[in-house]
């Protein structure tokens, strides 16, 4: 390669630097209301925050505390979402009623599934979940997410008890098991003394 040629590929190298960092600092200041943690580690608590559900109410994950959460991020643009989800159906009809929830964060909804109120997304993925609508992926940020789908399971104290990352994990009986056993132990009425 020419001297010419090193000369600009650093020349261009400088100039893609320079637009990150002006990205960067044009970057909206709600963002910055959102603390990350360092990591999100097994017993931390929960970061709260708040997003719009597919109606546009805002849904709290703290307004879920004395339930155990089964909080999920997904891109809507793949299959994987929407057949895994089918996983939660079973775990949701027997055991929402003694207090499993499953707030799911769609970060990515194509805009077919997003017309009419979202009337496709809810459609195809909405059985006994709450949808929580995150395109700026704030929350993603906040809970330090890298691979989708992710689903972090929070006790009802509003402890992380387990992160799952990818999807076969999600379908394993195991997983299935921890989790009932955590819902049935936080159904349960407290020992007499």
């Amino acid at each position: 390669m020419s001297a010419g040629g090193s000369f600009r590929g650093l020349r261009s190298g400088w100039l893609a630097a320079a637009v990150a960092l002006a990205l960067l600092a044009a970057a909206p200041a709600r963002a910055a209301l959102i603390e990350p943690v360092e990591s999100l580690a097994i017993g931390a608590a929960a970061p709260d925050f708040s997003l719009p559900d597919t109606a546009g109410k805002p849904v709290r994950l703290g307004s879920f505390a004395g339930k155990v959460i089964l909080l999920t991020f997904w891109s809507c643009h793949t299959d994987t979402c929407f057949t895994t989800v089918k996983v939660f159906e079973d775990l949701l009809a027997r055991l929402g009623p003694l207090g499993l929830v499953a707030p799911t964060i769609c970060e990515e909804i194509p805009p077919a599934l997003a017309a009419n109120n979202y009337a496709g997304l809810l459609g195809r993925c909405s059985v006994g979940q709450t949808i929580l609508l995150d395109p700026q992926r704030e929350v993603r940020r906040l809970y330090r997410v890298r691979q989708l789908p992710t689903s972090v399971l929070i006790g009802p104290d509003m402890k992380v008890r387990e992160i799952v990352r990818g999807v076969p994990p999600l379908r394993e009986q195991e997983l299935h098991a921890r989790i009932e056993q955590l819902v049935r132990a936080s159904a349960a009425p407290p020992a007499k003394p």
